[in-house]
């Protein structure tokens, strides 16, 4: 049911606008792919917003957490919103979720506002569900996106 895994969707998302990232983290499987894609949501080699293993987003973080991070100093305050979260799919230790999904970032006195669909591919690791795989179909994927420098 999506109720049983909605839980661990709102969670994420929090983790990602109190900027938790280690935590946020925390929730991927050692395998996990974290993908937003350009032009074409169904072909991961086509160009990419964000194609991320487990070791790249762990860079990712880290590099969010430097004082060299230029492009995100002072940090985005963001807030995500999660609703719709339908099952896909779901068996004994794996699952397919989907949710709406809408972010809202401000920094330096500016508001931008992205929209689009998510899609989690979840596996249970020792009795917990898990993101296996996160993808993030933005509505403006076409458009120039400036300074995407935070976590979707």
């Amino acid at each position: 049911m999506a109720n049983d895994f909605a839980p661990l969707l709102y969670r994420e998302a929090r983790l990602l606008d109190e900027g938790r990232f280690e935590e946020w983290l925390s929730l991927f499987t050692d395998d996990a792919v974290y993908w937003v894609p350009g032009s074409d949501p169904d072909d991961p080699m086509a160009a990419s917003i964000i194609y991320d293993d487990r070791p790249t987003m762990e860079d990712r973080v880290r590099r969010l957490r430097s004082p060299l991070a230029f492009s995100q100093s002072p940090p985005s305050k963001t807030l995500h919103q999660v609703t719709n979260v339908e099952v896909l799919e779901e068996g004994e230790d794996r699952a397919e979720v989907t949710s709406a999904y809408v972010i809202h970032e401000t920094r330096l006195g500016s508001s931008r506002v992205f929209a689009g669909r998510a899609y989690f591919s979840l596996r249970k690791e020792d009795g917990a569900w898990k993101i296996a795989r996160k993808k993030v179909v933005l509505l403006q994927r076409e458009d120039p996106l400036y300074n995407l420098t935070f976590l979707l």
